[in-house]
């Protein structure tokens, strides 16, 4: 007989309940909703932890932690007093109060801290997910919360945007007035979010035990992805159309041609739906003289031109939008940006080659161990994390969405249960056992 559910434990379900909060306000990327979602992962964590539980050390994870710790050693480091050359704003800072500057590596030690702080935050969220997540009932309510709550705001985003109301709770949008963003400010972190509710939409379709269930969860991926193309997040749909790929494929039967053959024929309706929408400007997005002139390129070019500055040092972490002012040129004198839009891009320019490598390298070992897990035997929970690190690390390349904690803290849970090897595996069917033959007389 199949062990019968249980309700969540405690940790479990405040874990639960702080990934149901994170998106709400604003993605949780103000400093008050940064700082609380901080607190309360630092919280659990501390929680679970006296409670005894301890997660499974895989060679992967062994590895990760490793590069992850030296890289947030390095952020100390930097933010240190002293221990930076003379560099000229020190020198400028001195000429003008006359007090004795910091003189740290980091041209802003106190970015850098916070920062630093919110790494740990980030750690402290995949050590949640591998420490608590180790039960299969558990495990599952996650993936339910999450298609949950991707559910809920695709239907926000979508009476948002075909209502005209262009709002985020009662602040009218600054910015992205026309297309869904849900309670997300950025419409591109809000595709990768949506495409994970997508996601784990369908797998807890595929858990579910009724019929009429698993077409509820269907209908509330189709309403995810629906929100997720009118973002018109062009990189962000072909990281969501990757990271469903992968969820379709990391399994240890064969692929569900049929299904993926589903995915296709909705990718390419999709333009049409557009179109029927009213968002038929979506495909202008894609004329050659609109992507060369992306101020993107200028902006790589700059970072690329800080990061030659200070190769092994970097300028600090969380120094970027100061950064950015002492590079840009003429091209860029008129534009204002808070990200390089390009995480991998920004870590060097922030770390250094060295310490943004390792933490790069952490973050794609713990992809690599959700899929290898997905492989083996399908645990759901695994096939998700696998499909959101695919989904949030390629768009990463291009854009900063896992710089946004609500997503950041989703994601890391998620990657930090999937290799949990003492979750329950697929229960096996027992052998064939052919029956004693009678007694004799």
């Amino acid at each position: 007989m199949p062990a019968r559910p249980r309700f969540p434990s405690p940790e479990v379900t405040a874990l639960i309940a702080v990934l149901a909060w994170a998106p709400l306000p604003l993605g949780s990327n103000r400093p008050w909703s940064t700082a609380l979602l901080m607190v309360m992962v630092f919280g659990l964590a501390a929680t679970v932890s006296l409670r005894g539980s301890r997660p499974v050390w895989s060679p992967e994870r062994r590895l990760a932690l490793a590069l992850f710790a030296g890289a947030f050693g390095w952020t100390l480091v930097q933010a240190a007093p002293g221990l930076g050359p003379a560099q000229p704003h020190w020198d400028a800072l001195h000429s003008l109060t006359g007090q004795i500057p910091w003189r740290s590596l980091s041209i802003t030690p106190w970015a850098t801290a916070d920062g630093g702080l919110r790494l740990a935050g980030y750690a402290a969220a995949a050590w949640l997910g591998a420490a608590a997540l180790d039960n299969a009932s558990e495990r599952r309510a996650v993936i339910l919360t999450l298609a949950g709550v991707g559910a809920v705001l695709a239907v926000y985003a979508l009476i948002v945007q075909f209502s005209g109301s262009y709002t985020i709770w009662w602040w009218k949008k600054w910015i992205y007035q026309d297309v869904t963003t849900a309670t997300f400010v950025n419409r591109n972190t809000y595709c990768i979010y949506a495409g994970i509710g997508v996601a784990a939409a369908l797998m807890a379709a595929r858990c579910a035990s009724r019929s009429t269930r698993r077409w509820v969860w269907r209908l509330a991926a189709g309403l995810g992805l629906l929100a997720a193309v009118l973002t018109e997040s062009r990189w962000g749909l072909a990281c969501v159309a990757a990271g469903l790929a992968g969820l379709a494929l990391l399994r240890p039967s064969p692929p569900p041609w049929r299904t993926m053959g589903i995915g296709v024929a909705v990718l390419t309706a999709a333009p049409v739906a557009l179109v029927l929408a009213g968002q038929a400007r979506f495909f202008a997005r894609f004329d050659p003289a609109f992507v060369l002139g992306d101020v993107r390129w200028d902006l790589y070019r700059v970072t690329l031109d800080a990061i030659r500055a200070a190769p092994w040092t970097g300028h600090g972490l969380g120094s970027f939008p100061v950064l950015y002012h002492q590079v840009r040129d003429e091209t860029l004198s008129d534009v204002l940006v808070f990200q390089a839009h390009s995480v991998p891009l920004e870590l060097a320019a922030e770390l250094g080659l060295p310490a943004a490598l390792a933490l790069t390298a952490a973050f794609v070992l713990l992809v690599v161990e959700a899929a290898r897990r997905a492989r083996r035997d399908g645990d759901p929970l695994a096939r998700l994390a696998a499909a959101a690190g695919i989904m949030a690390g390629l768009h990463g390349l291009l854009d900063f969405s896992m710089q946004t904690p609500a997503l950041a803290v989703t994601v890391l849970v998620l990657l930090g249960a999937a290799g949990s090897a003492s979750a329950a595996a697929p229960a096996r069917s027992p052998a064939h056992v052919d029956p004693a033959p009678p007694p004799a007389p």
